[in-house]
């Protein structure tokens, strides 16, 4: 699903590589620094993120693996042997949007081009936050930042970007001693 632009232009064109990039066939892997600040949260976490197109992913950490198919989010504790289940709140902005490259009618401000690498400036007009992907040429994603107000944001560095190869998404199959199915 390509997203839908406020202002096509040639600044949007490098959005779309971006996009291209994100969705190859038969989908990307990574690793990813997430540095996130909102509120008293201030994290920086080490993750692997298997993208399939913009409503599959998989980010495994630590002790957890997230997969977020469609609109379904399954949280696995390792450690407690725990599955949660959730819902994705329809039109939530956040660390799946980035990572999935799903941000729905962003405004491209402008687009920075350096000798290597391109800074897509983008605004979401309609909840007021803004952002930037920083690619190389090719489109291949090396940073996203989503600042959601003054001192509140998620950056993203990314390294290893390879399409193909993803092993985990379609393995995931927990067994869970304990489950607790919040999507009700």
């Amino acid at each position: 699903m390509v997203p839908l632009f406020i202002n096509e232009s040639d600044d949007s064109k490098w959005y779309l590589k971006f996009l291209e990039a994100m969705y190859a066939d038969p989908g990307v892997r990574f690793n990813a620094v997430i540095d996130q600040k909102q509120y008293d949260l201030d994290s920086k976490i080490l993750a692997y993120v298997e993208v399939v197109n913009s409503k599959n992913l998989l980010i495994e950490i630590d002790n957890e693996t997230i997969v977020l198919k469609g609109d379904t989010i399954q949280t696995y504790n390792k450690r407690t042997s725990q599955l949660v289940i959730d819902r994705l709140i329809d039109g939530d902005i956040g660390i799946f949007s980035l990572l999935s490259g799903n941000l729905n009618n962003v405004d491209i401000i402008r687009s920075v081009l350096s000798k290597n690498t391109v800074k897509i400036i983008f605004s979401l007009p309609f909840l007021e936050y803004n952002g930037f992907v920083e690619i190389l040429k090719t489109g291949e994603p090396k940073r996203m930042k989503l600042s959601f107000s003054d001192n509140q944001y998620v950056d993203i560095a990314i390294g290893e970007f390879r399409t193909g190869g993803l092993s985990k998404f379609n393995n995931f199959k927990p067994s869970p001693k304990e489950t607790i199915n919040l999507y009700e």
